[in-house]
């Protein structure tokens, strides 16, 4: 018996996403999608019971008991999706009467038109911009908008309207790609002078380089508290990889599953532990696959391979090519898979 806990718990150690020391079990499907052919992009709530859906443009809410439920058109040239931690709200893009896109949520009052920031630029061309993350109870959302010149992230509430969050000067761009479920910490992308785009974070309204203003790269991610972030900066060889940042810690970059110079990686969702999720590889090369991490961890894992650690059954020949989301209690993950030449997406929960 002593030997066996000792066996169980090594197993526990070296799985990134053992959720108790003998009993964590994990399952997976393949998704019955409600349009075929087309992108797919997804966002879990806090306990991973509700997903919000954008299928080529189209918003759908999704549950295990209902399945599908078609929320309306958003914007075919936009895939962000976001949802509160409550599983209320959803935040995308749309278009409206005049053509013209713009964010948008979705939650029990129907449609919720965010507009344009108030305090910033007028619309330019055909859009306004998208909403990319919203608050655990819906009630703060941000995004993008177009300016007169490039982008800027933006803060929505019913209170004080959009409100822009400010861009680096001249023609440079940022965006708010996530928002913590307190509502207190932003974060996105703030581009440099010469360009590129450098990880930022938000906090009261005021914008903050927290990897200094010389790393480039954007942060995509936000547990709930804002404590943790994940996102994108150089690796040793100069490509992009996978962080993960707390003020404790500091940057810890993530590195790759192969370890070949010349692959990428990205990080696409953190849980409230720390759990990160996304891909890894070389698009144009020997493909890419999704991966995990956790702080007990040295490296990252292959998702598939924990997830069958656990009990998931995934099909022959499946591969997982990228982790989209996860939700913040760490329960469940969605994303995209290949099986020869076979495309669609997946989702796996893992219970105690």
């Amino acid at each position: 018996m002593k030997k066996w806990l000792i066996n169980a718990g090594l197993v526990c150690l070296f799985s990134s996403l053992c959720l108790s020391a003998m009993a964590a079990t994990a399952t997976f499907q393949t998704i019955s999608d409600p349009v075929a052919g087309t992108w797919a992009n997804y966002a879990l709530s806090g306990d991973g019971t509700v997903m919000a859906a954008n299928y080529g443009g189209e918003i759908y809410r999704w549950t295990a008991a209902d399945g599908f439920q078609d929320l309306g058109p958003g914007d075919p040239n936009s895939s962000s999706i976001g949802i509160s931690r409550d599983g209320s709200t959803f935040i995308s893009g749309y278009i409206g009467s005049d053509g013209f896109s713009r964010p948008a949520l979705w939650n029990a009052s129907g449609l919720i038109d965010l507009g344009h920031p108030h305090n910033g630029c007028t619309k330019i061309g055909n859009s306004w911009g998208s909403g990319y993350g919203v608050s655990g109870n819906g009630s703060i959302a941000v995004g993008l908008a177009w300016t007169c010149t490039d982008a800027e992230g933006f803060e929505w509430t019913a209170k004080t309207g959009n409100v822009s969050l400010g861009h680096p000067a001249g023609n440079h761009s940022s965006r708010a790609s996530a928002i913590s479920a307190n509502g207190k910490t932003i974060v996105g992308f703030w581009e440099d002078p010469t360009g590129p785009r450098r990880p930022v974070r938000w906090v009261g309204g005021q914008h903050d380089l927290f990897l200094g203003t010389k790393t480039i790269g954007e942060a995509s991610a936000v547990n709930s508290d804002g404590t943790l972030i994940a996102g994108q900066a150089p690796g040793a060889s100069g490509y992009g990889v996978a962080f993960f940042y707390s003020d404790k810690r500091g940057l810890i970059k993530l590195g790759t599953l192969t370890h070949i110079s010349t692959d990428q990686s990205f990080a696409n969702g953190i849980s409230d532990n720390g759990r990160v999720v996304g891909w890894s590889g070389d698009q144009f090369g020997h493909g890419i696959e999704a991966f995990t991490w956790t702080s007990s961890s040295s490296h990252m894992q292959k998702l598939a391979s924990v997830l069958n650690k656990l009990g998931a059954k995934i099909p022959a020949g499946t591969t997982l090519t990228d982790a989209v989301s996860i939700s913040a209690d760490g329960s469940t993950m969605a994303g995209q898979y290949v099986n020869g030449q076979t495309f669609g997406n997946w989702i796996a929960h893992i219970t105690k």
